[in-house]
């Protein structure tokens, strides 16, 4: 289990650059198996080449699951970065919005300090500072 969420996308960082770099292609040889490669291309003259095997599923030929997960797989290669990228972005954008005031509810459970009329969802400032707790009362 992650202590912090800030760790376990660190942790997931840290293994996508590790992982085998560049596009990731996969090959079918027309009886089940599914081999992920590493940077596949074709060569003029040389004809089809690649960097390496990352990965190879086996299956029955017709076997839909083997296809699927070698899909998904091969693109988990460009994106993860991409996702992971896209989160640090959001929470950049999350903390420059979020108003480090605590939540202040009437008793109709609307939260007066940010205007918020509605209780569900919640006022999302205090949504955006359970998320991040260093975001409360100016903390960082």
């Amino acid at each position: 289990m992650f202590a912090k969420t800030a760790d376990r996308i660190a942790d997931i960082r840290a293994r996508a650059e590790a992982a085998t770099p560049g596009h990731w292609g996969v090959h079918y040889d027309g009886k089940g198996t599914y081999t992920i490669e590493a940077q596949p291309r074709l060569i003029l003259g040389v004809g089809n080449v690649r960097e390496g095997v990352v990965a190879t599923l086996h299956g029955e030929h017709g076997d839909a699951q083997p296809y699927r997960d070698s899909g998904f797989m091969a693109r988990a290669r460009e994106d993860v970065p991409f996702l992971l990228d896209r989160v640090a972005e959001l929470e950049a954008l999350v903390k420059d919005l979020t108003d480090p005031d605590p939540c202040h509810f009437d008793h109709h459970g609307y939260c007066q300090a940010h205007g918020w009329f509605a209780t569900d969802p919640v006022c999302p400032h205090g949504r955006a500072q359970t998320l991040f707790p260093e975001l409360k009362d100016g903390a960082e």
